[in-house]
């Protein structure tokens, strides 16, 4: 924000750097140093840090997410596919921008069915090649092919979803042929591979649970609700999120597509008594917040019943966060797999020993994290 923001922010600069470039710490110092006395202040300066904060992240995230959908990336979503459970610490609004890109509807299929939302890549194709995107796409959802074995029997009816690649791509050539289309047969192979592989990340991310149910409000308007029961939940965000917030009794999920509408419920929810922004934002007695929310405690006692192997990846092992030491010391976790950086590896490694002592520990350098498939599993 100190960047990009060179209005207030610009004047802080001394205190975010005398902070670590710790949000949580910065935020304590700004509200530590407003009196007591004027509770309105105090809680009008959190909560437009918070708003700031949110709004900054968001900004960034948005603008780098297009490039995780790139096929060179495709392999990010093996972090999906190889795991049962996943944890995020830090308000991660990347993972909340990834899974908003594909609407959950139980209500009117009365099934999960997850939906893609990447219209900058539908928009991009069709405005570069007639609508073929859309035409395409809509072939391989509801399109169905007859086939007659012969003259004295009855044609068989197969829909286009079930044909493999290269029987899918020779027919939408048929089509386009017929149609007058005039679309090249690259561009047919490159939106056919396109569709394909939102199929394949629709069925890792359909195994993603983040333990909302949506509900129907009255005029077709809907909401998500989080369930603190639901035993299929498997994403958890430990200290909260920007789009987890507390309405009365009930936690619910923020799910506004554009940025107005999610900066304006953030806003109201901030502003609003009788709501709150589920997101741990104290650098001390972070079990306190915890255990103000059925949502947190749910994530934070999950930790302990955890087996198998941990992959940790961009944690700093700080003090403040000593609940979460304590859980997984707890769970029958056997190996913890902890990413590091050349530089730090020595001061890792130490931390490590202290924080997990009965815990087989691993350390790998973050350095050589990569979601780029290798190259043999790229090809067709």
């Amino acid at each position: 924000m100190t960047e990009n923001n060179h209005g207030i922010y610009a004047d802080a600069e001394a205190i975010v750097v005398a902070s670590k470039y710790d949000l949580e710490h910065f935020i304590g110092k700004l509200t530590d140093a407003t009196s007591d006395e004027n509770p309105f202040l105090k809680k009008y300066v959190g909560n437009k840090v918070k708003l700031d904060f949110m709004k900054a992240t968001h900004e960034i995230v948005k603008s780098e997410i297009k490039n995780v959908y790139a096929k060179r990336n495709e392999g990010i979503f093996m972090l999906f596919k190889n795991f049962t459970n996943y944890f995020t610490l830090n308000y991660d609004s990347f993972l909340y921008l990834l899974l908003l890109n594909f609407k959950l509807d139980k209500i009117n299929e009365r099934t999960i069915a997850i939906q893609p939302s990447l219209r900058f890549i539908e928009e991009d194709m069709d405005e570069a090649q007639n609508n073929i995107y859309s035409e395409i796409k809509k072939a391989r959802d509801e399109g169905t092919l007859n086939i007659n074995a012969g003259n004295n029997t009855e044609s068989i009816s197969k829909t286009l979803g079930e044909l493999p690649k290269t029987h899918f791509i020779a027919e939408i050539k048929q089509y386009s042929k017929s149609n007058n289309k005039n679309w090249t047969d690259k561009d047919i192979k490159r939106v056919v591979n396109s569709i394909l592989e939102e199929e394949k990340i629709n069925n890792i991310l359909e195994k993603v649970d983040d333990g909302s149910n949506q509900q129907r409000l009255f005029e077709g308007e809907t909401e998500f609700i989080f369930d603190t029961k639901k035993e299929t939940q498997n994403l958890f965000f430990l200290h909260g999120a920007f789009h987890i917030y507390r309405d009365g009794k009930e936690e619910k999920k923020i799910t506004q597509k554009t940025d107005k509408a999610l900066y304006d419920r953030l806003e109201e929810i901030l502003n609003n008594e009788e709501k709150d922004v589920i997101c741990v934002f104290q650098s001390e007695n972070k079990i306190d917040e915890i255990n103000k929310s059925e949502y947190l405690k749910k994530a934070y006692n999950k930790l302990s019943e955890l087996n198998g192997s941990m992959v940790i990846i961009g944690w700093s092992l700080s003090d403040n966060d000593s609940h979460i030491f304590e859980q997984i010391n707890k769970s029958n976790i056997n190996t913890l797999y902890i990413s590091t950086t050349s530089k730090s590896k020595g001061t890792m490694n130490e931390k490590v020993r202290n924080k997990f002592p009965n815990k087989k520990t691993v350390l790998f350098e973050a350095e050589s994290i990569t979601y780029e498939l290798p190259d043999t599993e790229k090809k067709d």
